[in-house]
């Protein structure tokens, strides 16, 4: 159903449903259909706390995506820090609660210990457009730190979720991730990025998808 206040940003998508998603990647429409389903329960947070909250939907619902065997995409393990007590593994839960390298990750293990077959998916996840340690108050520091551990990720998607205070900001933004990714050298032509931006003055996310030439 299409959200009221949405505002069309240059390469930025407005999420108005799952119809006719501008993805090419499989994988980056399954992500934008599952993160557009729980908008609404998003949105619906008030009160103090409410970023905790957020995130935690955020991942939680990524985690159970991860793991769900579908057309196409087998059942993967999944990393990830900040999820709901119940899912995660020390209390009984079936995911790892756990920051390794990234704030997500989905992997299959290989038959010896200590071995990877499969990574198709990397998340980065920043609610705080400004870093903690950043003293000279760069635009956007926060986003820009954690996205640049996303151009070292060696996987099939690199996903990066992000709030952000107005819609305009997305201008900069994109300019922004297009440039780091043209520039980084040891990034290989066809490695692929999904963008998923919550602006603070809209009722929808955005989404965008980057593919390096």
């Amino acid at each position: 159903m299409p959200m009221e206040n949405s505002i069309a940003i240059p390469e930025w998508i407005p999420f108005y449903g799952t119809k006719k998603l501008k993805v090419a990647n499989p994988l980056s429409k399954i992500i934008v259909r599952e993160i557009g389903e729980l908008t609404q329960e998003y949105y619906g947070f008030t009160g103090k706390a409410i970023r905790p909250r957020q995130t935690r939907l955020i991942k939680d619902r990524l985690s159970h995506l991860g793991k769900k065997q579908m057309k196409g995409k087998p059942s993967y393990q999944v990393y990830a820090n900040g999820i709901s007590e119940n899912l995660r593994q020390e209390n009984g839960g079936p995911f790892r609660n756990a920051e390794w390298l990234y704030d997500m990750h989905w992997y299959l293990d290989g038959e010896e210990p200590y071995t990877t077959t499969e990574v198709p998916l990397m998340m980065e996840c920043e609610w705080n457009p400004v870093h903690r340690k950043d003293r000279k108050k760069v635009p956007f520091s926060g986003i820009k730190y954690d996205f640049q551990k996303l151009l070292l990720a060696n996987a099939s998607l690199r996903l990066m979720i992000f709030k952000c205070k107005k819609t305009s900001d997305l201008i900069d933004l994109h300019k922004y991730f297009t440039c780091n990714i043209s520039g980084y050298k040891h990034l290989t032509a066809g490695s692929m990025f999904l963008f998923i931006a919550f602006p603070m003055d809209q009722t929808t996310f955005s989404y965008c998808e980057i593919t390096k030439f």
